[in-house]
């Protein structure tokens, strides 16, 4: 989803008080409706490809190392799904695009991040994490609780790869952070979901709609006006009740000035360590 207004003059971004802001022509067969159709099939190959690799690590035991004692399997189990040809083509070709997405160069927020598996997989993508800033909603306290592996994650994007992460976020509130308002060029947010546990599909499909409403309207405020590229991200699941949250109906509501430009299948296997 994209900022369509035309982009503004304004001074550059404030300084974040805890750490410094570091600041095609359309082809044949790119139109949305293409788009859509095109990241649900990816999706069903990337999906199939994740059990066949899951698979063949399997083959070989629980992850003992090789030696000369226990041959290494050279052969998947018989019951691996095997992909074709031409699945193991669209599953590169849809890990090359989810890539693609971001840049280095490019300021990036992750909102609602949960053990940063997503943000760490990122910055060693990009190979620094200077303009990632990545976020979760739960305080110090319940994020370690929930991840154990979190602590070690954020460790990890914060020293080695000069990343920021904030806890205690809210991604209904983005704007109320001073230092993110018109500061960012990507503002993704992976699987929203609201954690109340309502079971009740209609009560939850609305609270879920209230969600995004809310999110559109305080992420549109933290692009940056300065470039039409500026973009927010929200990944879901395909079928219900995720189709019935109308996402981009959602969006068009909330935010007038938002159009959607083109979606592409999230590639888990594009991100080693995602989890």
């Amino acid at each position: 989803l994209l900022r369509a207004r035309q982009p503004a003059r304004c001074p550059s971004p404030p300084r974040m008080a805890h750490k410094g802001l570091k600041g095609r022509r359309k082809q044949k067969g790119t139109g949305v409706k293409h788009s859509l159709k095109e990241a649900k099939r990816v999706a069903k190959a990337a999906q199939k490809g994740k059990r066949t690799k899951a698979a063949a690590q399997g083959a070989g035991g629980d992850g003992d190392k090789p030696s000369k004692d226990k041959p290494v399997a050279l052969v998947e189990r018989q019951d691996a799904p095997q992909m074709t040809k031409r699945e193991r083509r669209e599953l590169a070709q849809a890990e090359h695009h989810h890539r693609e997405l971001y840049s280095p160069e490019e300021r990036t927020l992750l909102v609602g991040e949960g053990n940063f598996s997503f943000a760490r997989a990122l910055c060693r993508h990009l190979g620094s994490g200077s303009n990632v800033y990545a976020t979760a909603f739960d305080g110090e306290k319940t994020l370690n609780t929930k991840y154990e592996d979190a602590a070690d994650a954020r460790r990890e994007i914060e020293e080695q790869h000069g990343g920021t992460t904030l806890v205690g976020v809210d991604a209904t509130r983005l704007h109320g952070v001073k230092e993110f308002r018109d500061a960012f060029r990507k503002i993704a947010w992976n699987f929203p979901h609201s954690g109340s546990g309502e079971t009740d599909v209609e009560k939850n499909v609305a609270e879920h709609r209230s969600l995004l409403t809310k999110f559109f309207r305080s992420a549109v405020k933290c692009l940056d006006p300065e470039h039409r590229d500026s973009a927010i991200h929200v990944s879901l699941k395909l079928g219900e009740p995720y189709k019935s949250w109308k996402i981009v109906q959602i969006a068009q509501a909330a935010c007038p000035e938002l159009e959607l430009r083109t979606a592409v299948a999230f590639a888990p296997s594009a991100w080693p360590g995602y989890a």
